[in-house]
């Protein structure tokens, strides 16, 4: 029983704990409805604020895959919520490609805690725009779910900062480096500020200089001006503007400015002083003249300009015109003053001037040379070009139109007779004399005219559409040439460029290179080169450069023997002289000389009588050059007219000019081949014959030189250098014996006959003995030695690098040789002469005059040994 009663007591406290379980449920589902309902209200009000965001929301999950996005991110990005679920927020869909990294790091600072940020970000079309970034943490149930991104368009507000920040900058860019002069002067006027500006003006180095001095004492050019100025001031109630006062600059001068000042207080509310600024208005003053003077241009243009001009207010009536405006409508310039166009022209052409004129005030745009058909009042027509651009006042607004019509008539005729020469372009490019090629703006050829083909060997069938770069004209080495040629093209024509291009058959020739764009409606559609063979031409430089060396060389300072050489060279760049020589005339002896010749096989260059019948005295004695072959060399000997052809040979080929100066024949230059029977032309006749007169012009003029020279520096009996020259190297002997610290031995002798001589047997035979003597001395002289007559009878020889000891040497060969030619001379006469030396010691310098002194002392005392006087 007890186990009964104990059972059923459990049983009680079971049901009774069951009781207070369901009454507890009952309570707990309750309140779960209750949080269910709290749940779904908080959920509905998320989604709401989520949903209608006035910032663009992105909900993603806690690896950053997207959730849902709010209306506002599909307007700002242009992505709908269908494109972009499940893609993760970093991918580069809204992320541009240089801020991939920025966004990353965002997103992981977004899985630890809010953030905000400001960057850039792309739409769904490209567009980059700044924008501000924050986000927030999705908490359920204490665990991390995913964050919530919020992004706002920050374009206008980053504008507004770019402006602040520039006009923060431009503000204090105005304070530090305004034009003006700030100062500031205490109440006694003495200046306590000024800016950089005002030190530059006044002439200072720094503000230092002028702090401290006295506006009316020390800055103004007229102290009284400064009570004038504090007058002015009061009397406008503490401030002045444009009030126009004269400084004076630290170096003592003027320099007008104008001044807006005022009075400034302390904080007693107590005048204080003055500050304001001062304005250099020299410049101004410059332009208001230049404002009077353009005023006075614009008047002088409107008033002579070919051109009608006129300005009409914003109801289109004429302000101003010129008077070529009022002309066309037969008025004075004032008659049309405050009228419109309506009063001059029909009514439709004055609707479109009227309609024009609203488009350019209303639009604040410009209409540029429109072309129409103007008919007058007066019925007369023409075609005009009008331009219109607005007419603003100082303040930037539009107050009417300017217009500027010019008559085009004449320019309508052009057009049309432009259209009617098209054919004629047509024409001139098949029949122009160069070779023209018309290549399109990729440079393949459209067409070629016939001097092409002629030029080239190319006709239009053969290369039409291929490039005219790809190497049929040019050489290997100017392909490089040819693309920057096309690279120049493209910007530019070009012309009479110099190069070498190439022929069908592969021969190479210079040319001159232009090129002009062909432009038809503004548009680059190609080009037309022109190519022009200046083969003559680059002949003809090479003559005259040729003519230019030999004559720069006949104007130095070499000998004729010297010349010659180059004359062969120079002539062997433009002809083949590899067998070249040049004859002179001697017609004292009436002979023919070879000063120089280059020859494969003759050696015989003797000289000739200028009757000798050789191929050189042919060409003296008919007078034209000649052209000679084997079989014509033969003909001339077979007649007898030649004789001495020199070396032939059956492929001989001999072409000689001669050397005229005026009409008179000096020589004959010829060139010759052993080996080719044809290797000179006819134009080579006209060249080498042009060649020659320059040639002949340079020998006699550099023989006559020679002649002179000889004629200055020689004695013209003796072939000694003359007093003069002799003396002269003397000196500069001397010179260089100091120098080089080398000995000098001279020679002082006189014949000691020759009066007797001329008494007895005259004075030709004097001379003759002279000559003698002359020879006898140079005989025993050395190279380097020097002779020179002195006058009359007397020789100085100088013998440089001697000393005294080799005068017994010298003495000996003198005798020697005076000896022998008094034995072979065989005249009724003997020669003699005494000599006295003089030695020239470094190391005991004497002057050229005693040097001589001392010879001509020690050769009359040998004279008057031998009892001979002078």
């Amino acid at each position: 029983m007890e186990d009964n009663e104990k059972t059923e007591d459990q049983l009680i406290n079971e049901i009774a704990k069951l009781r207070q379980q369901i009454t507890e449920l009952k309570e707990s589902e309750i309140k779960r409805k209750k949080i269910e309902e709290d749940f779904e209200k908080s959920r509905q009000e998320f989604t709401s604020l989520f949903k209608n965001n006035p910032e663009a929301l992105i909900y993603t999950d806690e690896k950053g895959n997207i959730l849902d996005i709010n209306p506002c991110f599909s307007a700002l990005f242009g992505y709908t919520l269908e494109e972009i679920k499940g893609r993760n927020i970093d991918n580069g869909m809204i992320t541009a490609p240089d801020k991939m990294k920025e966004a990353k790091k965002l997103t992981g600072e977004a899985l630890k805690e809010d953030f905000y940020f400001e960057t850039v970000r792309k739409k769904k079309n490209g567009t980059l725009f700044p924008v501000a970034i924050s986000g927030s943490q999705v908490i359920i149930g204490g665990r991390f779910k995913g964050f919530i991104a919020s992004y706002r368009d920050i374009t206008e507000r980053q504008k507004m900062v770019d402006d602040l920040k520039k006009g923060e900058e431009k503000y204090r860019s105005l304070y530090e480096n305004m034009p003006g002069v700030y100062y500031r002067a205490d109440r006694k006027g003495n200046v306590i500020m000024v800016n950089p500006p005002g030190v530059k003006l006044l002439g200072y180095n720094s503000p230092k200089e002028i702090i401290g001095k006295n506006l009316a004492k020390d800055l103004y050019y007229i102290p009284e001006d400064r009570k004038s100025f504090l007058k002015e001031l009061k009397k406008r109630k503490g401030s002045v503007e444009n009030h126009e006062v004269t400084l004076k600059r630290r170096d003592g001068t003027p320099v007008t400015v104008s001044t807006s000042s005022h009075y400034y207080y302390d904080k007693e509310g107590n005048i204080a002083g003055v500050e304001g600024i001062f304005m250099d208005i020299t410049e101004r003053k410059k332009a208001e003249m230049v404002i009077i003077y353009e005023q006075s241009l614009l008047h002088s243009l409107m008033d002579n300009i070919s051109d009608s001009v006129y300005f009409k207010d914003k109801e289109k009536r004429f302000i101003r015109v010129n008077k070529v405006k009022a002309e066309h409508s037969k008025l004075a310039p004032e008659e049309m003053i405050g009228k419109t166009d309506f009063d001059f022209f029909p009514p439709e052409i004055a609707k479109q001037s009227s309609a024009d004129d609203d488009f350019v005030i209303e639009k604040g745009k410009p209409i540029i040379d429109k072309v129409e058909e103007i008919i007058h009042s007066n019925k007369t027509e023409h075609w005009v070009s009008t331009t219109k651009v607005p007419w603003y006042n100082s303040e930037g607004k539009i107050i009417g139109v300017i217009g500027i019509t010019r008559n085009i008539t004449e320019r309508k005729k052009t057009e049309e007779t432009l259209k009617k020469s098209h054919q004629e372009f047509a024409s001139l490019f098949r029949n122009s004399p160069e070779a023209l090629v018309y290549v399109d703006e990729e440079s393949n050829i459209l067409d070629i005219n016939s001097q092409f083909t002629k030029l080239f060997g190319y006709t239009l069938e053969e290369i039409k559409a291929r490039n005219v770069n790809d190497g049929m004209i040019h050489p290997q080495d100017k392909m490089e040439e040819a693309k920057n040629l096309y690279q120049k093209s493209l910007s530019s024509s070009y012309s009479n460029y110099e190069s070498v291009r190439k022929k069908k058959d592969g021969f190479l020739f210079p040319v001159i290179i232009s090129s002009s764009p062909v432009v038809i409606e503004g548009k680059h559609k190609g080009r037309i080169i022109s190519y022009r063979d200046i083969t003559e031409i680059k002949k003809n430089e090479k003559l005259q450069q040729v003519l230019y060396n030999i004559s720069k060389a006949a104007n130095s300072p070499i000998l004729l023997d010297q010349l010659y050489p180059i004359i062969h060279q120079e002539l062997g760049t433009i002809i083949d002289t590899s067998n070249f020589y040049i004859a002179l005339v001697d017609e004292k002896e009436n002979k023919l000389y070879f000063p120089y010749h280059i020859d494969e096989l003759e050696v015989d260059f003797n000289p000739q009588n200028l009757e000798s019948k050789s191929l050189t005295c042919y060409i003296i004695k008919n007078k034209h050059s000649i052209l000679l072959n084997y079989d014509k060399i033969i003909k001339l000997k077979e007649k007898g007219e030649l004789l001495d052809a020199g070396v032939i040979t059956k492929e001989i080929f001999w072409f000689g000019v001669p050397l005229w100066i005026e009409d008179k024949v000096i020589g004959v230059m010829a060139i010759q081949s052993y080996s080719n029977s044809n290797p000179y032309s006819e134009k080579d006749t006209t060249l080498l014959e042009f060649v020659s007169s320059q040639v002949a012009t340079v020998i006699e003029r550099k023989r006559m030189e020679e002649e002179l020279k000889k004629i200055a520096h020689y004695d013209t009996l003796t072939g000694a250098y003359n007093r003069g020259y002799g003396l002269e190297l003397l000196q500069r002997q001397i010179k260089l014996s100091k120098r080089n610290k080398s000995p000098l031995l001279l020679a002082y002798s006189d014949l000691d006959n020759l009066k007797d001589i001329n008494d007895e047997f005259g004075h030709e035979e004097g001379d003759r003995a002279m000559v003698q003597v002359a020879k006898l001395f140079k005989s025993i002289l050395r190279e380097v030695d020097i002779i020179a007559r002195m006058g009359g009878d007397e020789f100085l020889v100088i013998f440089l690098d001697s000393s005294l000891n080799e005068i017994p040497i010298i003495r000996e060969r003198l005798s020697k040789e005076l000896a022998r030619l008094n034995q072979i001379s065989k005249k009724p006469y003997k020669i003699g002469f005494s000599t006295g030396f003089s030695y020239y010691n470094p190391s005991n310098l004497l002057s050229m005059n005693e040097l001589i002194r001392i010879a001509d002392q020690k050769m009359y005392e040998e004279k008057k040994k031998k009892g001979k006087g002078r």
